[in-house]
């Protein structure tokens, strides 16, 4: 259940909340300290979370790849990321169990981190900008576990309330139009990091379908750091 320990549902909600909130109260500080605290609180600190389209900077923030997943700059692009992956990622723990959530939501992120560089240098229209753009959120990851969730049961019903219930299908198609209607047509990268998180949890089901599956060595890696920090 959401409240259990080690709930893989708890800790990216909470990691993405206190990232949030943490961010904001540095925030707050930087822009009650000088006029120029906003664009200094940028620089100093939002850009070393936020994902760089820029080759050369990524390079020297290689860490950016992780962070950006579990990073928001408004309170509302933070709910309504919470909320569906409260909703997709409650029944995916339903099916596969605890331990597949994470690893789906880190491929995912990482995919779609992989994907918005790459397209930011090589599509013509976004190139000339590459030295401006970056990305933070947890859309691509989220995505991933929509389309993941989505495989293991298209059928599953929400809401069985209303007429026997909403397929877990509909709903995906709800929040695949939703995510890509608020990114807006000319942002090529981040629809492309987008659609690259989704394709991320389709391969990890479809792994797991035919008898592999790719979040072994998560779990093994997991396994041994708490096996190590346990007295």
């Amino acid at each position: 259940m959401l409240g259990e320990d080690n709930n893989a549902l708890t800790w990216l909600v909470i990691i993405n909340s206190v990232i949030f909130v943490a961010l904001l109260f540095i925030k707050l500080v930087y822009q009650m300290s000088s006029d120029t605290g906003l664009q200094s609180f940028q620089t100093y600190i939002a850009d070393w979370f936020a994902l760089p389209a820029e080759g050369h900077k990524f390079l020297t923030r290689p860490w950016t790849s992780t962070t950006y997943m579990f990073s928001h700059d408004n309170l509302w692009y933070l709910i309504s990321s919470l909320l569906w992956l409260w909703c997709f990622g409650y029944i995916l723990q339903d099916l596969a169990g605890n331990n597949k959530l994470f690893p789906i939501y880190l491929y995912g992120g990482l995919a779609g981190g992989i994907i918005f560089i790459a397209s930011a240098n090589l599509l013509p229209s976004l190139h000339s900008q590459v030295s401006f753009i970056s990305q933070t959120g947890a859309a691509a990851p989220v995505l991933a576990v929509a389309i993941a969730t989505t495989m293991l049961a298209p059928d599953y019903r929400i809401f069985q309330m209303l007429n026997g219930g909403i397929p877990l299908w509909i709903v995906t198609i709800i929040f695949v139009a939703i995510d890509f209607g608020t990114i807006g047509i000319v942002n090529g990268a981040v629809i492309l990091s987008h659609i690259a998180g989704g394709f991320a949890g389709f391969i990890f089901v479809q792994q797991l379908s035919e008898g592999r599956d790719p979040g072994l060595s998560l779990y093994k890696s997991a396994n041994w750091v708490h096996d190590v920090s346990t007295p």
